[in-house]
């Protein structure tokens, strides 16, 4: 009986020393970790709103970061973000979701979009994911996984990259982009947003501050006077409650709407017509109550339920600079 259990022990230790392979080894079955993803900080933005895009905690990102004061950031800051390099890679083309991750911030992590994310995996919705739940990481283990994250005339900004940078990827000028897009500052773009590549925007007719909508286009552009001021994409109304066509005025500006009949917030509220007993505006992405963004990865195309959404940074400058009055043009 002896024998036994020290013959079972030497196993035991042999295993541990020649048996074992650390999990950080290129082991069969399991992909290596990425490098984490490192936020510079926007002008306006605030941990809060950080730590949403990513799916973790102002907490979190406090410690990681090693911030006295939760409160004080500042535009060009750049900011670890904590469980952003591990997760559970599976044969270098599966992820398994962990607690508190959101589908925005797993995209944004393997350097794909939201909707080829979505697409990969038949989701109907970007918040319903589960932990433990395995997801198909579109490109993953191929040459397409480094690709650019490029989809006709519009371009996915991701980590690190910047506008000058973009523009020599496509044989253009950072001027141009920043003219194209509405970009004051060409330092001011940050992991997610959207930027035309080519085109040119319509000319206004004059006047002072106007809002001109293009549904077939899903862009809005800003105008003081034949001036362009700003140049968003933008996701309209999907049927059956598309967003309509006319002439309309701003009519009230809300700092923080709540939406009963969906039961989300959206933030920067612009009201520009009524459709029956429901006011329709121009607002940043929604935000469940569960704290997630919603539709963050289908700007471009018809999802609202017929208000005109864009993104967060962009609907915050668009009701700073909107008052009541001003004339909104809605067309295809």
């Amino acid at each position: 009986m002896n024998r036994l259990r020290l013959c079972l022990v030497v196993g035991l230790l042999a295993v541990m020393a020649f048996g074992a392979s650390p999990v950080s080894a290129a082991a069969p079955g399991r992909a290596r970790a990425q490098t984490p993803i490192t936020h510079v900080v926007q002008p306006g933005e605030n941990l809060f709103r950080i730590a949403l895009r990513y799916g973790t905690t102002v907490d979190a990102i406090v410690a990681a970061n090693g911030l006295a004061n939760s409160r004080v950031i500042y535009a060009g800051q750049r900011l670890v973000i904590p469980g952003s390099s591990g997760g559970s890679a599976v044969a270098g083309s599966t992820y398994v979701v962990k607690q508190g991750d959101t589908l925005s911030g797993i995209a944004l992590r393997h350097g794909v979009t939201l909707w080829a994310l979505m697409e990969a995996n038949g989701l109907s919705g970007s918040h319903i994911i589960y932990a433990g739940q395995q997801l198909t990481i579109p490109g993953a283990g191929g040459t397409t996984s480094a690709s650019t994250p490029a989809t006709g005339n519009t371009y996915v900004v991701r980590p690190g990259d910047t506008l000058s940078g973009i523009a020599r990827q496509f044989g253009t000028t950072t001027a141009a982009l920043a003219g194209l897009n509405g970009i004051a500052n060409p330092s001011a773009i940050y992991a997610g947003q959207v930027l035309r590549l080519s085109g040119a925007a319509p000319v206004s007719t004059g006047g002072a501050k106007r809002i001109l909508i293009n549904l077939s286009e899903q862009h809005l552009y800003a105008y003081e006077g034949d001036r362009l001021v700003y140049s968003f994409v933008i996701s309209s109304g999907v049927a059956p409650t598309r967003t309509r066509t006319g002439e309309f005025r701003v009519q009230s500006k809300i700092p923080n709407a709540y939406g009963s009949a969906w039961g989300f917030q959206m933030p920067y509220w612009l009201g520009i017509y009524w459709a029956g007993s429901v006011e329709n505006g121009i607002h940043a992405l929604p935000i469940l109550s569960n704290g997630q963004t919603l539709w963050a990865g289908y700007l471009g195309r018809p999802v609202s339920y017929g208000c005109i959404v864009v993104g967060t940074y962009e609907a915050k400058l668009l009701y700073e600079w909107a008052a009541i009055g001003t004339p909104v043009s809605i067309r295809y």
